[in-house]
């Protein structure tokens, strides 16, 4: 059986590899906050509410509206290109791609911006990573953060261990895999990101380059 390219296992671990670098950059040098993981965001949202920190509360939560702008986006433009039978994920790549150099080329030179604000553009083009790029071979993986696939990796090697069946061994390799470069990514992005500033971000679209490559040279 062919596997799409946006569900081959090399880009499902490079986008792992980039939400991780671009999460551990962001939480280490913006002051805790995630440009993927928005949990972590609405917690400390929470948090800063219920301690009266009004300011500190509008920090935790900007970078949400902008994921759900992300998502949104997302969705019109998908509905756009399949109306016009033109549906491909390299389209919505080509846009975070962009999007990312431009912004951290800006940013690292002279686009002086809040930092809320700033983890909350990256937020945006997250999200379109977040529900564009969610299968590897053939299993339902999540690319912006991990917990959904530690809980899908414990319970199928649970079921393995009982069962012996083969496609939860499939499943269990397949996570096993990809659940180490969300680390990967974020201990790069900090040892980094102590070097190289904002620019560091340039990592990511690095990454996102090296996709970009598969998409071009593999149809299928």
């Amino acid at each position: 059986m062919k596997t799409e390219v946006r569900e081959k296992l090399r880009v499902a671990l490079l986008m792992a590899l980039s939400a991780g670098f671009i999460d551990g950059f962001t939480f280490f040098h913006y002051d805790g906050r995630f440009a993927g993981a928005q949990t972590g965001n609405v917690i400390q949202a929470g948090i800063s509410l219920a301690q009266g920190k009004f300011n500190q509360f509008w920090d935790f939560a900007l970078p949400i509206f902008f994921f759900v702008a992300g998502v949104m986006f997302k969705v019109f433009y998908a509905h756009y290109l399949m109306k016009r039978r033109k549906f491909d994920a390299l389209y919505l790549l080509s846009i975070q791609l962009i999007g990312m150099t431009v912004f951290t080329v800006m940013y690292a030179t002279f686009l002086n911006l809040p930092n809320s604000v700033f983890v909350g553009i990256v937020s945006f083009f997250m999200a379109i990573q977040f529900d564009t790029f969610n299968r590897a071979h053939g299993l339902g993986y999540t690319s912006v953060f991990t917990t959904g696939n530690i809980k899908n990796f414990s319970v199928n090697l649970a079921q393995w261990i009982l069962t012996k069946r083969t496609e939860n061994l499939h499943v269990v390799r397949v996570l096993g895999a990809i659940i180490p470069t969300f680390f990967v990514g974020a201990f790069l992005a900090t040892i980094l990101g102590k070097y190289f500033g904002a620019w560091t971000l340039m990592g990511a679209c690095i990454l996102y380059f090296l996709v970009f490559l598969i998409y071009r040279t593999e149809k299928i």
